[in-house]
């Protein structure tokens, strides 16, 4: 798999979750009579607004639910700048995730199982991913009670079809079982990538040293691919594999900013990075500060990315 940006006219699919996220009206911590205002949020909602800010052309196939906040949810997608018509109605409730303002492992609840938490599977892989010259699968989606099958089967249309794929591990504790089911799921679909995103912290789940030399050996011996690590206020490390070996290096430091939470940096990384290949920005060091950018302005507010003004969508 090579490395070149495809100048051509098409875009940017992004696949994965939507959440509807929740946070204090007042930006502190939630409390009995707290007010609340609601985000469209999730990992791949936020890559994938993050890279229509950067220009790329973007198309979100994730689903909303049938609730009214589902309906809320797909009127504000539709309205924003992401291209959101394969957001699908499920017949499901929605998730939601709050933000309680504690820190730590109490910082955010969520309410998720029996959810339409993922996407809705395209009966035809080949066909969906067909019209994009890149396609960006998030890691959240992976657990087989999600959508793993899906995730592989896109995976593989994308590399038989010629589309770039990129993936976010997102490694989440209390999606796994053990590190080695982790590993097995990431092994279906990393043959596949030629754009990897990881955090020190998914390398943790998987069970394996948090470095370059770890997330490498998560992959096919033969594989070639750019890699980014991120591990919060610590330099990014990338890396440029070619046939299963490390054959450039580079770090970037992120900016010093004030971290009001750490929720979507990585998506923001993602989807700034992805723009910029598009824009055919090959340099390592480059594309990890242009993430590393993204990054840091992700984490200065609480809230959604379009920060500014509360939802007011009738529900």
């Amino acid at each position: 798999m090579g490395d070149t940006a495809n100048d051509g006219p098409r875009g940017l699919l992004v696949v994965g979750d939507a959440t509807i996220d929740l946070y204090p009206a007042d930006g502190g911590s939630v409390a009995t009579g707290s007010g609340l205002e609601w985000h469209v949020g999730g990992t791949a909602t936020n890559a994938a607004r993050w890279a229509a800010a950067a220009g790329c052309a973007v198309s979100l196939v994730t689903d909303v639910g049938s609730d009214a906040l589902g309906a809320a949810a797909a009127r504000r997608l539709a309205s924003g700048p992401v291209d959101a018509s394969r957001v699908a109605r499920a017949d499901a409730p929605s998730p939601l995730t709050l933000y309680t303002g504690t820190a730590g492992d109490g910082e955010w609840d969520a309410w998720v199982a029996g959810s339409c938490y993922g996407f809705t599977p395209p009966e035809d892989p080949a066909s969906l991913v067909a019209p994009y010259d890149w396609i960006l699968l998030e890691g959240v989606t992976l657990p087989a009670e999600v959508n793993r099958t899906a995730v592989r089967r896109l995976a593989r249309a994308a590399g038989e079809r010629g589309t770039r794929v990129a993936f976010d591990l997102n490694g989440r504790r209390n999606q796994w079982d053990t590190a080695v089911a982790y590993r097995d799921a990431l092994r279906d679909v990393l043959p596949y990538c030629d754009l990897l995103f990881a955090g020190t912290d998914d390398l943790a789940v998987a069970g394996v040293e948090p470095t370059p030399t770890g997330l490498l050996g998560l992959l096919p011996s033969d594989h070639s691919a750019t890699a980014f690590l991120t591990d919060g206020g610590d330099a990014t490390r990338a890396i440029r594999v070619d046939d299963g070996e490390i054959r450039e290096r580079a770090t970037a430091a992120p900016p010093s900013v004030s971290v009001a939470t750490a929720a979507g940096a990585g998506d923001a990384f993602a989807g700034a990075v992805l723009a910029a290949r598009r824009e055919g920005v090959s340099d390592l060091r480059e594309l990890a500060a242009i993430g590393n950018a993204a990054g840091a302005a992700a984490v200065e507010t609480v809230g959604a990315f379009e920060a500014g003004a509360r939802e007011t969508d009738p529900l």
